[in-house]
């Protein structure tokens, strides 16, 4: 039996791996990107590069698509030369970005026109799982569906959860970036508080590696916030992004968020500060800048 064959847009930080573990799996791969050069890596492993989303549409049975906001799956997707125009109908398009669920609703309802099926299925994770091979995935869509494109799901992911229905996949990963936006929030202001109390913050950490609250990320994310390296793994303009798609959802189903939308706010100030391109546990370098002097302690 021959396997499917993938198409995968967009071949940005997470993009550029994922589909590299497609390629490395033995999947005949199409690729494309807005930036053509970064196609090059993929293309050494085999893959082949695509004029255009529609044409890479037209080679594959199911087409991946990995970008940064909404607009831009839409233009991806929706736009000139997009991905719709070359879908063809029995194929199934998978959209791994973190968008709302209205927008995965109308991507769906798209492709439904072509007689093909669609999977929301964005990733809990960042440069790091995605380079391993350890995302965590998250589904919305039929399980048949899911059924088809599971084994190319598990070359990008070491845990697949259906969600639901279409919409589902994209809502669950808003709460998810919920959680990690109020923890590294929560860490930050905890970080800050330790050094205006003269304090060590090495201390400060040692306490979170002993209480029942331990976690991976405070090993890695809380290590480096120490060392003041901000190398975006996920971009603080990307979570700030998801922060507005996060209280949009709120918005839309009535749900109470005031600590969300404060914490939406302080990622919109760093991004306007300059921040947007750093690692999102940047925030720390944006409070320190409107930080008060150390106190030490009598």
């Amino acid at each position: 039996m021959s396997r499917e064959r993938v198409a995968f847009l967009g071949l940005g930080t997470m993009g550029a791996p994922m589909a590299a573990h497609i390629a490395k799996a033995g999947y005949p791969l199409i690729v494309w990107n807005r930036t053509p050069a970064k196609a090059r890596p993929l293309i050494t492993l085999g893959a082949k590069a695509a004029k255009s989303p529609a044409h890479a549409a037209a080679e594959a049975d199911v087409v991946i698509t990995m970008v940064s906001r909404p607009q831009d799956v839409e233009d991806v997707v929706l736009g000139p030369s997009g991905a719709l125009e070359g879908l063809q109908a029995g194929a199934v398009l998978v959209d791994m970005s973190t968008v709302s669920p209205v927008t995965s609703r109308k991507l769906a309802g798209a492709v439904a026109t072509k007689h093909a099926e669609f999977l929301d299925a964005p990733v809990v994770g960042s440069k790091g799982p995605a380079t391993d091979g350890t995302l965590v995935i998250l589904v919305g869509g039929l399980p048949p569906t899911l059924k088809r494109c599971e084994p190319i799901l598990r070359t990008m992911g070491k845990t697949i959860i259906h969600a639901g229905n279409v919409g589902c996949g994209s809502a669950l990963k808003l709460a998810t970036n919920l959680m990690l936006g109020h923890l590294s929030a929560g860490f930050v202001e905890a970080l800050i508080l330790v050094q205006a109390a003269g304090l060590d913050p090495q201390r400060f950490l040692e306490v979170v590696h002993a209480s029942p609250f331990a976690s991976p990320w405070y090993q890695t994310k809380g290590v480096g916030m120490l060392k003041g390296d901000f190398t975006p793994h996920f971009a603080l303009k990307h979570m700030r992004k998801d922060f507005e798609l996060m209280c949009g959802l709120a918005k839309e189903t009535r749900a109470a968020v005031p600590v969300t939308e404060a914490i939406r706010k302080l990622f919109a100030e760093a991004e306007s500060a300059g921040k947007g391109e750093l690692d999102y546990s940047a925030i720390l370098a944006h409070l320190q800048g409107n930080a008060p002097a150390v106190v030490t302690p009598s």
